[in-house]
């Protein structure tokens, strides 16, 4: 199908679905895709105008482009339900005790963040804290400790003694059974919820205080509404 040149009316309507847009999104994009089509059927050229296999393929490219819009709209709205949701659940986890997944100690002032382990069977266990720049700074040996979900206490100084600066802390666990043989030790951080904060769409705890420990939501194993006063605290060896 020849085409003449693009004349002032195509250009108005891209005009018009540029004026359309926020941030460089098409807000329009089916009525620009209509009012295209349109100005294409007006200014073919009569003696060889468009076949009727040509203007149904361009209809059902509209009609996709309209069913995908409508799809996505409706992806949005179930998102927005979703986001909704979940900061419901955030909420309710205020002034809770809960136990995470995660590697994380926070020191402040000398005070450190709670933290632990899980263990499947008896091991002697051996934890490793690191700083920001993954230096080993505390090396904390428990000796033998039972299996099941245990807690360790670290003052906050390094091997020699000296206060850590405040910040966040990585601690790693290395278990071995009765047979000197590794085993798997899971992380635990634990604390009382005190506030939650919303990123990039991502739902974080904040434990203890409005500066402490961040955790992800998604991250949290256990909820209680008082502190477990049966686990034991491994001290470590001096």
């Amino acid at each position: 199908m020849a085409v003449a040149s693009v004349p002032a009316l195509t250009q108005k309507a891209l005009a018009a679905s540029a004026a359309n847009s926020v941030g460089g999104q098409n807000l329009s994009d089916m009525n620009a895709f209509l009012m295209l089509f349109t100005t294409q059927l007006q200014h073919q050229d009569p003696t060889n105008p468009m076949a009727a296999y040509e203007m149904a393929a361009q209809l059902a490219q509209f009609s996709t482009v309209e069913k995908l819009t409508q799809v996505h709209t409706l992806l949005r709205e179930q998102k927005d339900y979703l986001i909704s949701i979940n900061n419901s659940l955030g909420v309710q986890l205020l002034g809770k005790n809960v136990v995470a997944q995660d590697d994380q100690l926070y020191v402040k002032d000398g005070t450190v963040s709670r933290a632990g382990f899980d263990l499947e069977a008896p091991a002697r266990v051996q934890v490793t804290i690191t700083d920001s720049a993954g230096k080993s700074v505390r090396t904390l040996s428990l000796g033998s400790v039972e299996a099941g979900r245990q807690e360790f206490t670290w003052d906050g100084k390094d091997d020699q003694g000296k206060a850590v600066p405040n910040g966040i802390y990585t601690f790693s666990v290395e278990a071995t059974n009765t047979s000197g043989e590794s085993m798997a030790a899971q992380p635990l951080v634990r604390g009382e919820v005190f506030g939650l904060v919303m990123e990039q769409g991502v739902n974080y705890v904040v434990l203890e205080h409005s500066g402490g420990l961040r955790v992800p939501v998604s991250f949290i194993t256990t909820i209680e509404t008082a502190p477990n006063s049966g686990e034991t605290t491994p001290e470590a060896a001096t």
